[in-house]
């Protein structure tokens, strides 16, 4: 939870708007759905934290979870479109510290599938 808050203040202050958090969509979850400052990105962002400042929370992500992130991106492609956006997958990686956390926003962390074009 903290993790989840810190990574919204930051992404807020960087313009980003929340539109959902924690949300269920089947057996998967996603943490944050944020529309980028430009208005023209739907992302999917994973949160992962950790109070061990020798660590690197975005290296917790296991195939597991990419599948899940991708099964939620397949339901929510339609959003993206009926809204004219792109939709990725991001990462926010926060290592909570005495005051101040430290943030890494990794956007398109895990690359959604792109349908090829046929010739």
């Amino acid at each position: 939870m903290l993790g989840e808050e810190a990574a919204c203040r930051y992404l807020k202050k960087k313009g980003w708007r929340m539109i959902a958090k924690n949300v269920r969509m089947g057996r998967d979850e996603l943490d944050i759905l944020a529309v980028s400052p430009d208005e023209q990105t739907l992302a999917i962002i994973e949160v992962r934290s950790t109070a061990n400042e020798k660590r690197k929370p975005e290296l917790t992500i296991t195939k597991k979870k990419r599948t899940a992130m991708l099964r939620v991106a397949k339901k929510l492609v339609g959003l993206a479109k009926k809204h004219d956006c792109e939709l990725r997958v991001d990462i926010v990686s926060v290592v909570l510290k005495a005051k101040n956390p430290h943030i890494v926003h990794f956007e398109n962390a895990i690359p959604i599938g792109r349908p090829r074009k046929s010739l």
